[in-house]
């Protein structure tokens, strides 16, 4: 069977027709959307090894709970300066080759990262710079993958693709900084760098091959001023999405924990590099369950009770993980965290891919990242605070209690979210 877009033609499995059971892999039955999904999970492993290097390498070099939450911080500011104009220019250009160029152009941080550390000159702003360059290309790369997508796949298994497309991201999560961490024990940070720097290259040759031109759709907007504004009044009129977007920014924004998780290795478990590595693999453990869970589900039509459910349980996670007394025990915690963050990002991103129409898809995958990001820099920045002042155990805690409050007021003050059906 043929999915006929007017940009793109798709070949589809027959599994795929409409009407048929869609099985957890259908999308990936899907030539196109499979070499979209290698190239992803690629490039996200390669992303992942160099996050945990560079971590790594700040703290030893620095020996500061709030250096460690500032590079979380800079490396996310791209997304908050730019991200509404990577979004409109994934809206004005070939996506397909915007893909091709970023990947490309991430080889160059990583390989420059690897030299530095080579001759022993890394400094903390050289970190700084080129994780800063790393997450400016990365920009605009979010909104050209997630708007080639629904192209991709025909809209009955978009919500499996999107799925599907999470698990690229956690899996990336889980198995990135557990080789990240093996690297840095048994290679040394150089091995880290040069070996993430290597991925790149096939992640840029599948996107190469996926046959769909990666043309926009209708007519083709200019990136201007008003094109960004409108991506916002699209957001701001279909308001479940603006009530989701700002649970996930209320609670990530006082329980952000990534930033600490060093410390936890380094100073309250004692564990090294391949303790941190668990510990950030940890989260994407329990992300694959949770996705998992959503592909068996299927459609679930309950979304906003889902996702106010998971909320709880995040805010619960980061309670366990600033009691933990023992390191599995922090593993568990942490796990749980990436659980119901998954559940979350899942939903999140499906309603916006289904409500967006193909002109809006760019604008509109890029505000989930402006959100997500913004959230993420703030609470590294506040995590570091936190901890540099309480210790990491205890502004978890005090994390926790907020986290709690935030998902209360929100669902008091927007009521339509916890009765939302899709």
């Amino acid at each position: 069977m043929r999915f006929t877009s007017l940009a793109n033609p798709v070949e589809i499995d027959s599994s795929a027709r409409r009407g048929a059971v869609i099985r957890p892999w259908s999308a990936l039955l899907i030539r196109d959307y499979r070499l979209l999904w290698v190239a992803s999970l690629l490039s996200s492993l390669a992303g992942q090894i160099r996050n945990v290097a560079t971590l790594y390498q700040v703290y030893d070099i620095s020996g500061s709970a709030f250096k460690l939450g500032l590079t979380g911080f800079l490396e996310t500011l791209p997304f908050i300066v730019f991200g509404l104009f990577a979004g409109a220019v994934a809206d004005a250009f070939n996506r397909k080759k915007m893909l091709v160029a970023t990947i490309t152009l991430q080889l160059v941080p990583n390989l420059v990262l690897g030299i530095l550390t080579l001759f022993g000159a890394t400094r903390v702003w050289h970190i700084y710079a080129l994780g800063l360059l790393a997450a400016l290309i990365e920009v605009f790369n979010w909104p050209a993958r997630a708007a080639l997508i629904p192209r991709l796949v025909p809209q009955n298994l978009l919500m499996n693709a999107m799925v599907v497309n999470t698990m690229i991201l956690q899996t990336s999560f889980l198995v990135g900084p557990a080789i990240g961490g093996f690297l840095i024990d048994h290679g040394g940070l150089t091995a880290a760098y040069f070996s993430s720097t290597l991925l790149f290259v096939p992640a840029a040759i599948a996107i190469l091959s996926v046959r769909a031109s990666g043309e926009i759709e209708g007519e083709r907007w200019r990136v201007n001023f008003k094109s960004i504004v409108e991506g916002i009044e699209f957001i701001w009129i279909q308001r479940i999405i603006l009530s989701l977007f700002l649970l996930d920014f209320a609670v990530v924004l006082v329980g952000f924990y990534r930033p600490l998780l060093p410390i936890f290795a380094a100073d309250v478990f004692k564990t090294g590099a391949s303790g941190l590595g668990l510990l950030y693999a940890a989260p994407s453990a329990g992300s694959l369950i949770g996705t998992t869970v959503l592909l068996m589900a299927g459609d679930v039509k309950r979304k906003g009770v889902l996702v106010i459910v998971a909320a709880m349980f995040f805010a619960g996670g980061l309670a366990l993980l600033g009691i933990s007394q023992w390191f599995w025990m922090a593993v568990a915690a942490v796990a749980l965290l990436g659980f119901a963050d998954s559940v979350s990002v899942a939903i999140r991103r499906t309603v916006v891919q289904l409500l967006a129409p193909d002109g809006m898809l760019g604008r509109a995958a890029s505000l989930i990242t402006v959100f997500a990001q913004t959230t993420n820099g703030l609470g590294a920045l506040l995590a570091g605070i936190a901890a540099q002042y309480l210790g990491a155990p205890n502004s978890l805690l005090l994390g926790s209690a907020l986290c709690f409050a935030m998902i209360f007021t929100i669902c008091a003050a927007i009521p339509q979210l916890w009765r939302y059906k899709s």
